[in-house]
């Protein structure tokens, strides 16, 4: 993960809600989840402090992580100096970054990642990130292990048949 701006910063964290529920809620319209595994980006401000920036779920479901509530705190990245937005935005935004730290540090627990994205916006950054099309109409899949082809149809066809996630 070496290609993302030196400001950044991701972790898991515990207690989300208190960090991003209000983002969530902004977004969404509910309350955010309480499932495992909760993902923020922040980034130092000029004055040395932390700021969040963006957020997403990681929910272990089976042999496969159903990642989803991605939102970037547009006040947060306003509140950047110019040229920590132009660098970001330069390195395909923040989002990008924090779905490859969750990719990475997730690897271990699933043998892949899927999306559901509605968003056109949103589609170009999950493809930046890594994720590729199933062929089904929104379902987006992260392969990071070697599957053979049977084993990857069965978990696109589990995964779609859970339907908008």
């Amino acid at each position: 993960m070496s290609d993302f701006p030196d400001f950044l910063y991701f972790s898991l964290i515990d207690n989300a809600a208190a960090i991003a529920g209000e983002l969530f809620q902004r977004k969404f319209g509910h309350p955010l989840p309480d499932w495992p595994h909760d993902l923020m980006a922040f980034f130092r401000r000029d004055d040395g402090s932390l700021m969040p920036l963006a957020y997403t779920k990681f929910m272990p479901l089976g042999s496969v992580i159903l990642v989803g509530g991605c939102a970037t705190d547009g006040r947060a990245f306003a509140s950047m100096s110019p040229s920590q937005a132009e660098a970001l935005s330069a390195s395909g935004g923040a989002m990008k970054h924090l779905l490859r730290f969750g990719f990475t540090r997730l690897a271990d627990r699933c043998d892949a990642y899927f999306g559901y994205c509605g968003d056109a916006r949103a589609w170009e950054v999950d493809l930046s990130a890594g994720f590729e099309p199933t062929g089904h109409n929104k379902l987006l899949v992260h392969w990071h292990k070697p599957l053979n082809e049977q084993t990857r149809r069965g978990l696109i066809a589990m995964a779609h048949a859970l339907g908008p996630f």
